[in-house]
């Protein structure tokens, strides 16, 4: 099936003129209906008929190319499927067979895209196995251990920047003037490893999201019937109250994806830009969920659907990163004040040292414009919530549907399932660590909401706490993980296949250097392979509490022990104090019906909403940025869990 995310693979990876004739090409196809109208109209077409000679226009001659078509492709299948001498040492890669010279497998990978790589993964006998894309060899492999040797070579291997310049300039907006950032890239990845991934101020930022997930998390849902009364991620989650103040129903994606960006984007740009810009949140979800659809340079009028919401989405991004680019560049000058005066609402992101004000400092120093800060920021920020936010929505929803108790089974049977299911182990491992509790009272008519205590921020890079609750997300990030990374050869590699033949007997290959070698289609590859895994294609929580990550393979990303410290203690904090259960489906009827209810008495639709039981359904995966997000959403109902422990004094 045809996907932005093939196209972008077909065209902006394969090093031909394809490249830079595919835009072109686009408007071309959009403009030829109106080119076909005048052509007919100026009798055009006639005009060139009465230069063909009308021995070529008898359908025979048709026959004739038909006939020449299928033996050029006989022939190319037989030539292109030889593969090189068995007694070369070592083997080089071969191609696979392909029926179109010049073409080779481009139709296959745009029209077939994964389905074809993975029937190719079911019928490989090797480890390894190459592709070429009308003009550049791309090498896949098969197999985890294979694939950690060659990208433990990492000497051989450097970041193909061909494709990151056409993402950074499609998708992210950069001005043409800046679209060889081969001097900002290094710049911008040591800053970032200073500053987040690697540096001192790691344990510092995963303490300040705690912090703020205490505060925060009692608030997931405030059960609130006035759309003034909720907060930001309520309202745009669409809450609906289904049993008073105790139960609500709610979109999950819209409710996590909202509340994980107003939890974390303060960590790297202060609080008052994400306060400023409501729609952050929203537009940074309409980006990826159409990221390889922007990457291809598609103009607003092209018929794609969700392509002009994410061109308006990225445009109100780099707006407001420009304003606030232009605050740090040029902040207000402050007045004195007076020692009894109060200063509430005077405070700016310029005042507080954060990761962006640090971009801002290198930026400065080296001259980027306004524009091109912004677009760096941009694609920054958006690299983090592609990472983040799908997997802890896809984390939370199968923890949830897999503690699911049965209908069928008694009270009895129920407890005992309940105190072996992923919630359940997950709430026991880390309840010491992430405690909730609920605190007295105040009136009894007024309930005081429960809270969460976390004890510190260094258990979140202990790799042996918290094993079920870390396989969950391995095993999200293994099912959902679908990247594009690639790197480029820039030496011969030399390997051995692990296989379980005599040492004597391996078989030893060479990776040919100015090949590309595709990290994220081998990863995505190895992580459903059924000789890799047991049922691939199924969730299994518990698959990694005593097996070692599936994504050991880090190549140019060192944003990795961060993105688990954020998705261990927000999983960790909801899971702690929050009741999900799935929300019942929804017709038309049932819609009308509710909406009759509404008008005469309110109270009947409740109590119809509260008898009902839904069943959990896993919405399709698509394709986004780093990890693959829902395409429709799930509609959950939301209760505060009951029978905490009180708080002590």
């Amino acid at each position: 099936m045809v996907s932005s995310k093939t196209v972008f693979l077909g065209v902006y990876t394969s090093g031909g003129l394809l490249t830079w004739l595919f835009l072109p090409l686009c408007y071309l196809l959009l403009l030829s209906p109106f080119v076909l109208l005048a052509l007919r109209y100026t009798d055009f077409d006639q005009r060139v008929l009465h230069y063909i000679p009308d021995v070529a226009r008898t359908p025979d001659v048709w026959a004739q190319v038909l006939i020449a078509f299928v033996a050029v492709a006989l022939a190319t299948r037989f030539l292109s499927a030889r593969h090189g001498a068995r007694d070369e040492r070592p083997r080089r890669v071969q191609l696979l067979p392909y029926w179109i010279p010049g073409v080779r497998h481009w139709g296959n990978v745009v029209l077939q895209g994964e389905n074809w790589l993975k029937s190719v993964r079911d019928t490989s006998v090797n480890g390894v196995v190459a592709y070429n894309l009308s003009g550049k060899k791309h090498n896949v492999v098969l197999s985890a251990p294979l694939l950690e040797t060659i990208v433990g070579n990492s000497n051989s291997l450097e970041e193909d920047e061909i494709p990151k310049n056409f993402i950074l300039s499609n998708a992210y907006g950069l001005p043409g003037s800046c679209r060889q950032p081969c001097n900002l890239r290094p710049l911008i990845t040591a800053k970032l490893e200073s500053e987040l991934f690697k540096g001192p101020k790691l344990e510092e930022l995963a303490t300040e999201f705690t912090h703020r997930l205490s505060e925060m998390l009692p608030d997931f849902v405030t059960f609130n019937s006035s759309i003034v009364d909720q907060f930001p991620w309520e309202r745009v989650a669409g809450t609906e109250l289904t049993d008073g103040t105790e139960e609500a129903e709610i979109d999950f994606f819209a409710l996590v994806s909202e509340f994980f960006c107003r939890a974390m984007v303060p960590l790297i740009t202060g609080p008052q830009f994400p306060e400023s810009y409501e729609l952050l949140a929203t537009d940074l979800a309409t980006v990826n969920q159409s990221f390889y659809a922007l990457a291809l340079g598609l103009p607003r009028f092209f018929p794609l659907p969700g392509l002009p919401g994410a061109l308006l989405a990225r445009k109100r991004l780099l707006h407001n990163l420009c304003k606030v680019f232009k605050a740090l560049e040029s902040p207000p000058v402050k007045r004195e004040i007076p020692d009894d005066e109060s200063v509430s609402g005077e405070e700016t992101d310029a005042d507080v040292l954060t990761l962006l004000t640090a971009l801002h400092d290198q930026f400065s120093k080296a001259g980027i414009p306004i524009a091109a800060r912004a677009s760096l920021a941009l694609e920054f920020l958006h690299t983090l919530y592609a990472k983040t936010v799908p997997v802890a929505f896809w984390t939370l929803l199968h923890i949830y549907r897999s503690s699911e108790p049965s209908d069928k089974t008694s009270e009895e049977e129920k407890e005992e399932q309940n105190s072996r299911t992923p919630l359940s182990s997950i709430r026991n491992e880390t309840r010491q660590w992430c405690q909730a509790i609920q605190p007295p009272s105040i009136h009894p008519s007024f309930p005081a909401p429960p809270e969460v205590l976390y004890s510190g921020a260094s258990e979140l890079f202990n790799p042996s706490l918290f094993p079920c609750l870390r396989s969950s997300i391995f095993e999200a990030k293994r099912l959902y993980t679908s990247t594009l990374k690639q790197a480029h050869i820039t030496q011969d590699i030399v390997f051995t296949e692990s296989t379980l033949v005599p040492a004597a007997d391996k078989e030893e290959w060479k990776l040919d250097a100015g090949t590309t070698l595709d990290v994220g289609l081998s990863e995505r590859l190895i992580n459903t392979s059924a000789a890799e895994y047991l049922d691939p294609d199924q969730f299994n929580p518990f698959r990694f509490s005593r097996a070692p990550s599936p994504l050991s393979v880090s190549t140019f990303d060192d944003s990795g022990e961060f993105v688990d410290a954020l998705l261990i203690a927000f999983v960790a904090g909801v899971t702690q104090l929050w009741e999900i259960s799935a929300a019942p489906k929804k017709g038309f009827l049932e819609k009308m019906q509710e909406a009759q209810a509404a008008a005469v008495g309110e109270e009947v639709g409740e109590k119809k909403k509260k008898k009902e039981k839904g069943v959990w359904v896993v919405p399709k995966a698509v394709d986004g940025a780093s990890v693959m997000v829902p395409k429709s959403d799930v509609r959950v109902r939301v209760r505060r869990r009951e029978g905490l422990p009180p708080k002590q004094r």
